[in-house]
């Protein structure tokens, strides 16, 4: 590196983190600048693996061509963190903040225990290498560039080596991340007002000016970077609640929330974008990001900015909740035993990632309620949709989230959407995935129970044409289906006794269902005690067996027919074994 407080021309880069920010990042670094050395780090080596092979271990459209191009030229996969760090002249750190289960702020609070880890790991690979210029990649709470320059500086013994650590968050979506990257509407990078500080933030601006146009590459104060992502997300997250606010409002009024949402959309002073409703926000950043900005404003003593955005991650559950509601009234009050098909997992369209999906808590809502499942993702694997279920991956960055034991059986992940709907009383759209637009509705109507529902949490099908079809169908916050806000006492005789045989073949169907469940254990008690009986009869034979041969060897040393009073014996002592008298005696006696 040159001289002190003068930029450097960036070489050799490091990334600790190969996750859903550091993977797509590097991957455009190495193609926009072929002449850099770009290796990421990551100390699951399942994961390097998936990075070095052909099926990358996360999905983003034009990602898997981009590391094609580069692997095995100027990008690597590593879990040789010690020597490629030592090596960098720039180290992103692109690890997880996950939100506190406990303690002090647990439920809101970030903790840094990987980031810590990740400081103590640079600093003890980087010892006397000389200056570093460190990154916070992964969005992080205001004042994170201070502790880890406390712990890099803390952890060093001999010759200490000079850390510049500078602020620069990603603010690429998931879904859209390549070309987030390629054309990003900015690029911050926050350093310290100092001449190494300065010298630091150029030297990365530098490598941005590649293929970012200048004026889009914006310095700034290193506590002005952190919180400017904070609070870009938390603004995100505030015009979806306030969209879904609306939205309840337009099903109380037969308004249409997508007309009303275009309406506000072109006030140039809004604009369109995060303006459509739906069943929730979800994802890595924005819940556990307004919750880190609550906690902030409380730690620093203002109570009613802690409760303007707390307001806004309640309104997501509500609007979740309400969504499980009016699936249960609309299917007559209840879904027990019922089939519901859900269509989509994945927290948005375009990715695998289902971190703080609103799908976990619509699901686990609906299951609560008896119903029984049959979910379809196109891109996320059956696995990944089980283990969110049973063992929620989003635990950590969502403490607040209601957990229940989930049976496996109540949860069944199909390979099409058609074989989801497939028997089915209902079906839910909860990611908006463009193939769910082009589904087969007329085979999908035949194939489910009568009356068929759809509700629509992502407003992307085309709800006129359902009903010409014959569903029932809710889309949220759009005018109700008659169907939806008839009263019983407003339907003909005829009508309430199907309403009622149809509640009562789904009490009937339930109470069967249950049934088999219990017969199906007892089967399996019984296999099992047959199980241990035959076992204890090998062993009961095995002895005999044993007694036998110790009787033909004593026997066959006796003088005349002692062959045959062996065979006696033997007789007499199995006769007593199987019956538990005293046959053993008998035959003894009879040699």
């Amino acid at each position: 590196m040159q001289q002190e407080g003068c930029a450097i021309n960036i070489k050799r880069v490091a990334c600790i983190g190969a996750g859903y920010v550091g993977g797509p990042a590097m991957a455009i670094l190495a193609y926009k600048c072929p002449d850099v050395t770009v290796t990421v780090l990551d100390i699951s080596d399942a994961r390097v693996q998936a990075w070095n092979s052909d099926q990358l271990p996360i999905y983003e459209p034009g990602l898997t061509d981009l590391v094609k191009a580069c692997r095995g030229v100027n990008l690597f996969y590593s879990t040789d963190a010690k020597k490629h760090l030592a090596e960098a002249d720039l180290i992103f750190v692109c690890v997880n903040t996950p939100t506190k289960l406990q303690g002090v702020g647990a439920g809101k609070a970030a903790t840094f225990g990987f980031w810590e880890a990740a400081a103590r790991l640079i600093a003890a690979s980087c010892q006397g290498c000389g200056p570093k210029i460190i990154a916070e990649k992964s969005p992080v709470p205001v004042k994170t560039a201070q502790a880890m320059s406390r712990v890099l500086s803390g952890c060093q013994d001999g010759e200490k080596t000079r850390f510049e650590v500078i602020s620069n968050p990603e603010f690429m979506s998931a879904g859209s991340a390549v070309e987030d990257c390629l054309k990003p509407d900015r690029v911050l990078i926050g350093g310290r007002d100092t001449p190494e500080g300065r010298a630091a933030v150029e030297s990365l601006a530098r490598l941005y000016r590649r293929w970012v146009p200048p004026d889009r590459v914006l310095s700034m104060g290193l506590w002005s970077s952190e919180l400017a992502k904070l609070a870009a997300n938390a603004f995100l997250a505030q015009r979806i609640s306030s969209i879904n606010a609306i939205s309840a409002l337009c099903e109380e009024t037969g308004a249409d929330v997508q007309q009303v949402s275009h309406a506000i959309g072109t006030d140039s002073r809004i604009g369109p974008r995060f303006l459509s409703a739906g069943c929730g926000f979800g994802g890595p950043a924005l819940q556990k990001h307004v919750l880190n900005l609550v906690y902030i404003c409380e730690s620093l003593g203002l109570a009613q900015a802690a409760a303007y955005w707390q307001q806004v991650v309640d309104m997501n559950d509500w609007i979740k909740a309400r969504f499980v509601r009016r699936v249960i009234t609309s299917m007559f009050n209840t879904i027990r035993g019922k089939r519901i098909a859900v269509l989509g997992f994945s927290y948005k369209a375009h990715t695998t990632d289902t971190r703080d999906t609103a799908s976990i808590d619509v699901c686990r809502g609906l299951l609560l309620d008896g119903a029984a499942l049959s979910v379809y993702d196109p891109k996320v694997t059956p696995e990944q949709i089980h283990l969110d279920m049973c063992l929620p991956k989003g635990s950590l960055e969502q403490p607040r989230r209601q957990h229940t034991a989930v049976s496996l059986a109540t949860v069944d992940v199909a390979r099409s959407a058609m074989e989801a709907c497939r028997g089915a009383h209902g079906v839910c759209v909860l990611t908006d995935w463009p193939e769910f637009r082009r589904l087969d509705f007329h085979a999908i109507f035949k194939a489910m129970m009568k009356p068929a529902f759809i509700f629509d949490g992502r407003n992307v099908l085309d709800h006129a044409r359902l009903r010409e079809i014959g569903f029932v169908v809710y889309a949220l916050g759009k005018p109700l289906d008659p169907f939806l806000t008839q009263k019983l006492e407003d339907v003909d005789v005829e009508e309430r006794a199907e309403l009622r045989r149809q509640r009562r073949v789904s009490v009937l169907a339930h109470e069967l269902a249950e049934e088999r469940h219990a017969v199906a254990a007892e089967t399996e008690a019984l296999h099992e005690a047959e199980e241990e009986v035959a076992e204890a009869l090998s062993r009961v034979q095995s002895h005999s067996q044993q007694g036998q041969g110790r009787a033909q060897t004593e026997g066959g040393s006796g003088e005349g027919g002692s062959g045959a009073g062996a065979q006696v014996a033997g007789r007499g002592a199995q006769a007593g074994l199987a019956s538990g008298g005293p046959g053993a005696g008998t035959g003894g006696a009879g040699s």
